[in-house]
């Protein structure tokens, strides 16, 4: 496969102007798998142009909110680019959302229209899937069409940063935002044309929502599935679908090294590349996918829901670095803000990860006391922490909170999970602070043993002991059959904080 042809002036263009324009260039190429269908680039454009018009019958004008369940289907897809081209606000939802929980995210966001596959009742702002599906082929898009295209720089979509249940902040993002990351990090993997970028994330959070736009903006294919609950599928989907590109979040991956064995080793001459975003992969788990991978190019990404598509470091070329982010995709400046309170881009002092980007969000939607809050002379300041090397790459080093302080010991809980996931004695972990009868507060480490040997805690605590200083020491091992996760599979950190004493 040769590499895509990106052309910068294509960052003028909303994304669904992108997808139209690349259905009028191979409308038989296949865009999207879903649900053991297929659906070309043609067909999608129908639908695109028929949900529109449906979209414009229903009353939606340039600047609403339309509220969107994710499913792993063409018809969402349609969907959303159909509300794109209106001109209007997508709202992606959970796809396990309640309707009371859809209703209440409508409500907070204004929507004119809820598209859902639940049955809500007597509200008229609500339309079934059903209905979407019956008028999905009305319309067949033709390259002669005159289609009026969105303002690159009014707002398209919005992303929240937590899940479906307690306080949600929506960032709000541009065409232009999101088209430029189609093309960066186009330009960053090296994306090449008929690539077949494998998501199995969900489709209303920041992983899987735009990994689709980067594929179906540069003309090649997004093959869906919901969830690794079935791995047999997944393995049958690479190999039936000829996935050539993975997205794999650090969750994902333990996943399937942890129950695959070497499994993706069988794919070693058809992955192109993989895709691993959020927050930084353990150092062991690069080692044992460049083991398996050996001629794949491996992604550690530093983005976030406010700001995409930052950073990336292919520890498969460069070998692996702890924590390694990669420096600066294009139209993306990197910068560390410290304890004294300016930012400086490099010499290795920790901080507060800070992006002046293409691609930063326009807004926390309707809340600009918060929005003012993360941003200094141009940068938005993360809530990250990490630090840059001479090279300009960022080093992620967690999240500002997650700290642990032990008798003025301040400890990274990372170091001491990777240490622990390295041992091949656990699966999972989460390492916490707790505290005793009298007050004192220690470490804990909560572990999914490893369940194909018996658990040795002894054993671990002296693997333990030979990589980490001894203030990192768990004083107790707790077992675990599970440890809490976010919406997008990172650890859960704030289920285990203790309550405020007051």
């Amino acid at each position: 496969m040769e590499l895509l042809k990106l052309n910068i002036c294509d960052t003028e263009k909303p994304v669904v102007q992108r997808v139209l324009e690349n259905a009028a260039a191979q409308p038989g190429e296949t865009a999207v798998i879903a649900k053991e269908k297929e659906t070309t680039y043609q067909e999608l454009a129908d639908m695109i142009l028929s949900v529109h018009g449906w979209l414009k019958s229903q009353g939606v004008r340039t600047g609403d909110c339309v509220a969107v369940q994710a499913i792993h289907e063409d018809t969402c897809i349609a969907c959303y680019y159909a509300v794109h081209l209106a001109g209007a606000i997508l709202v992606p939802l959970e796809k396990s959302a309640s309707p009371e929980r859809m209703r209440e995210i409508a409500d907070e966001t204004g929507a004119v229209l809820v598209i859902s596959s639940q049955d809500s009742g007597p509200d008229s702002r609500w339309a079934g899937y059903d209905t979407v599906r019956s008028i999905s082929h009305k319309v067949v898009f033709s390259p002669g069409d005159s289609i009026a295209y969105p303002n690159i720089d009014s707002p398209c979509e919005m992303v929240f940063t937590t899940g479906t249940t307690g306080k949600s902040k929506g960032t709000l993002m541009s065409h232009r935002n999101i088209s430029w990351y189609a093309y960066s990090i186009a330009r960053c993997v090296e994306m090449k044309e008929g690539n077949r970028f494998f998501i199995t994330t969900p489709l209303n959070h920041a992983g899987g929502l735009r990994r689709t736009h980067l594929s179906l903006a540069n003309g090649c294919c997004v093959v869906y599935l919901d969830g690794l609950g079935n791995l047999a599928r997944y393995f049958r989907y690479i190999r039936e679908y000829h996935v050539t590109s993975l997205y794999l979040p650090p969750v994902a991956v333990r996943i399937l090294l942890s129950r695959t064995g070497e499994k993706l080793a069988e794919f070693r001459d058809q992955i192109d590349f993989v895709y691993s975003s959020s927050s930084a992969l353990p150092a062991g788990d690069c080692e044992k996918l460049r083991l398996l991978l050996p001629r794949t190019r491996l992604y550690n990404a530093y983005e976030a829901s406010e700001t995409p598509g930052v950073s990336a470091y292919d520890y498969n070329a460069g070998g692996v670095l702890k924590d390694c982010m990669g420096a600066a995709n294009e139209g993306v400046e990197l910068g560390i803000l410290t304890q004294a309170g300016t930012i400086v881009q490099g010499g290795g002092e920790e901080g507060r990860i800070c992006v002046r980007s293409r691609m930063n969000m326009m807004e926390y939607y309707r809340e600009p006391e918060l929005t003012a809050s993360v941003w200094k002379d141009g940068w938005f300041v993360s809530n990250d922490l990490g630090r840059m090397d001479g090279q300009g790459r960022v080093y992620y080093r967690g999240r500002k909170g997650d700290v642990i302080n032990i008798g003025g010991y301040k400890i990274a809980p990372t170091d001491v999970e990777e240490a622990a996931l390295l041992s091949g004695l656990v699966n999972e972990c989460v390492c916490v602070e707790d505290s005793d009868s009298s007050g004192m507060s220690f470490l804990k480490l909560i572990v999914v043993p490893d369940d194909t040997t018996p658990f040795d805690e002894k054993e671990l605590v002296r693997f333990l002991a030979g990589r980490l200083e001894g203030y990192k020491i768990p004083q107790e091992i707790e077992l675990s059959d599970r440890i809490a996760k976010t919406f997008n599979g990172k650890i859960d950190r704030k289920a285990y904080r203790r309550p405020a004493e007051h």
